[in-house]
């Protein structure tokens, strides 16, 4: 908000100079980012402009008169409101839902995004240009002066922060305001010339013959104040924070009305605001107000009180303050305190709505006192510095090892929609279906928390490819959220998820073409080495089937025979829908259950000493997957003693001639070593032996010579 120095001190008496006003404010609670000067556009104007930064629960800071309070509490200097005591106000029409006075109808139809309407007609005033101080003051907080009449209702929003409104009354059909929400594709031409249709969740202040303004937003051109207006309605209401900041933004319409009404509007300014329009309209438009204003609501809107123990504030705040110190920090920020044995009752004005608790007072009285002057102490004896957590150090781990494998680490939004999961071919019943829907998505395509990582690494390899980066190598660890109970919030999960694209070296120079392009081995052996980093046992893959991965290139994760996840090529369906430009790998893991798998540290083994012998054994087993390489291996080790060392595949060989139909030849390279000892040819005969009669027994396979 900009708020100019010469306007605040309308209010504020103080000689403080701007610059140490701003730092005041700053450390006030209020941050002032800029001292700006300023220059009227006729030059006869000069002034000093704060750029404050208001945060989202202190709404009473966007006026003058808020700040002028502010600052008069932090400096312990005197303020004072304008005058705001009018005949029309102290006697007003109040009713509800429908108030009918001197030929007007203002009706309430929604209460619960209205609660307050206050209205007053002003007949036979001129149109023309606001008086020179007012425009100057208008022009410095950075409004456009148009002419009297909105001049005023502008005025009035930046000196009390309460939005108001003018109709043309002449404009308005049969003089009838109703306040109700929108139905369906009603449409509205704003004043800023922006053509809406509105949904029935919007509120509009109508008249009898549609919407007339889009409440809490901004003013319909249909009856809005122009050259030949002689009689007018003054809007001044409360509108609910929440319905007014849904429509702003479903609509992608931003006032500074709106911006008042989402950080909360005093629900008892409306009437005063009507007084001080009234006074300024009267003298810079002339024109005779109705006798009496308008109050449409359903109920009184009283203070918040609330106890504090001045005990529990020096003991939290570190500070050694008394209770009489404490009732005049309050007393200064505008609260009413009676002092009750050990606790003070402080009653809250109603334009203090982020005031609820105890601790919101000590706040306060922390901002009055000034930060600076409480003194720096250490809460209670260190103990030691504050370390990482298991969970986190295994995840910045998880991270280091998978940039050594050459990947990047992204990070992608939190949001996903359906039609990503379209994209990457998840079925109507996959689980992943089942996504947790936000009520008010900043997007289309981010409508749903994500269940799946991979839409997000899919979409950061196209952007790459649409850039011209067409070799990507990319992973990432966040959480996906699955949906619990209703009205529960989700489960968090970690996973882990990468995606290979193109060549898998950053140098490819003398390494044949083929080897340096990633496949499935390459993603595979990703998958293994983050697994063995960090020391989890029993890591097996098995052929199996994920919506986004290639129904035959595609392997399940298993740990101790519980599935972790799926590494695989992508399917050519999905590569397409995302514009790949060749052949992408991922791999999608439970990264909890790695977690949850991992041993902490590894046993050491010494270096051997004595040198290991291999022998080379190839064994004919049907073709199918239940003699896979993985069973092969788990049968040889089954027989072999504790002295065998590794097992390596190295080669397949098929032929229906020589082993028949439907059987497979695959070789195997076992390594033998012992701690103590060269092994000799006998125990290797004898450990070969064994081998061959447990895969003869438990595969019914046959042992090739040659």
């Amino acid at each position: 908000m900009r708020v100019p120095y010469s306007w605040l001190l309308n209010y504020l008496k103080t000689d403080t100079p701007a610059d140490e006003l701003a730092d005041a404010l700053t450390m006030g609670g209020l941050e002032v980012e800029e001292v700006r000067d300023w220059t009227s556009e006729d030059e006869k104007a000069t002034d000093k402009v704060f750029i404050t930064s208001v945060t989202s629960n202190r709404g009473d800071l966007l006026s003058m008169t808020g700040v002028a309070r502010h600052a008069a509490a932090v400096l312990g200097c005197e303020w004072e409101m304008p005058d705001l005591s009018r005949p029309e106000i102290e006697n007003p029409i109040v009713a509800a839902p429908l108030v009918e006075y001197d030929d007007v109808k203002i009706e309430v139809l929604d209460f619960e995004a209205c609660p307050r309407y206050s209205a007053l007609v002003v007949r036979g005033i001129e149109i023309k240009d606001s008086p020179d101080w007012m425009r100057y003051h208008l022009e410095a907080a950075g409004v456009r002066p148009i002419c009297n009449v909105v001049d005023v209702t502008n005025y009035v929003c930046w000196e009390l922060g309460q939005p108001m409104h003018a109709f043309d009354l002449r404009l308005v059909a049969r003089n009838h305001i109703i306040v109700r929400k929108a139905q369906d594709a009603e449409k509205i031409l704003l004043i800023d010339d922006t053509s809406l249709a509105l949904t029935d969740k919007d509120l509009a202040i109508c008249d009898e013959m549609g919407p007339a303004a889009l409440a809490g937003v901004m003013g319909g051109v249909d009856t809005g104040v122009r050259e030949r207006t002689s009689d007018v309605l003054l809007e001044s209401a409360h509108f609910d924070p929440s319905t007014i900041r849904r429509t702003s933004q479903r609509h992608g319409v931003a006032s500074e009305s709106s911006y008042r009404f989402e950080r909360h509007v005093d629900r008892n300014l409306t009437l005063k605001a009507i007084a001080r329009a009234t006074e300024l309209l009267v003298l810079t438009a002339g024109g005779a107000p109705a006798a009496q204003a308008i109050d449409v609501r359903e109920q009184e809107f009283g203070p918040l009180q609330v106890s504090m123990r001045p005990e529990r504030c020096n003991a939290l705040l570190g500070t050694e303050l008394s209770a009489d110190q404490m009732t005049d920090y309050l007393t200064r920020l505008g609260m009413d305190v009676e002092a009750a044995e050990s606790e003070l009752r402080v009653t809250v004005p109603t334009y203090r709505p982020d005031i609820e608790r105890e601790v919101d007072l000590f706040e306060e009285i922390a901002i009055i006192h000034g930060y600076n002057n409480i003194a720096i102490t250490v809460p209670g004896e260190l103990k030691r510095a504050g370390l990482l957590t298991p969970k986190q150090r295994a995840a910045n781990h998880t991270r280091e090892i998978l940039r050594q494998c050459g990947l990047n680490e992204t990070i992608s939004f939190s949001f996903m929609s359906q039609a990503d999961l379209d994209r990457c071919g998840y079925p109507a019943d996959a689980v992943e279906r089942k996504a947790l829907g936000l009520l008010l998505p900043v997007a289309a395509d981010m409508s749903h928390m994500r269940t799946t990582l991979i839409p997000g690494l899919l979409n950061a390899c196209s952007v790459n490819v649409r850039q011209r980066v067409l070799d990507v190598a990319l992973f990432e660890l966040s959480p996906v959220f699955i949906p619990t109970a209703e009205g529960e919030l989700p489960e968090e999960r970690m996973r882990v998820a990468g995606i290979l694209m193109g060549a898998g070296l950053t140098s490819v120079r003398n390494v044949p073409e083929e080897s340096a392009v990633v496949d499935f081995y390459w993603a595979k052996g990703i998958v293994e080495q983050l697994c063995d980093a960090l020391n989890i046992d029993g890591v097996e893959f098995a052929r199996g089937a994920h919506a986004a991965m290639h129904s035959g290139r595609c392997a399940e994760v298993t740990i101790a025979g519980k599935s972790v996840g799926f590494v695989g090529e992508l399917a050519a369906a999905v590569q397409e829908a995302y514009d790949l430009s060749s052949k992408a790998y991922v791999f999608d893991l439970d990264w909890q259950a790695l977690f949850d798998s991992a041993a902490a540290y590894q046993d050491y083994e010494p270096l051997p000493r004595f040198p290991s012998a291999m022998r080379d054994i190839a064994l004919v087993v049907s073709d199918d997957d239940e003699h896979s390489s993985a069973a092969i291996d788990a049968v040889i080790r089954e027989a072999a003693s504790d002295k065998l060392w590794s097992v390596e595949p190295f080669d397949v060989y098929t032929d229906p001639q020589r082993l028949g139909e439907g059987r497979k030849s695959v070789a195997f390279r076992l390594t033998f070593r012992a701690s103590d000892r060269t092994l000799t040819d006998e125990e290797l005969d004898a450990e070969i032996s064994a081998v061959c009669e447990n895969a003869r027994a438990k595969l019914g396979a046959e042992i090739r010579d040659s």
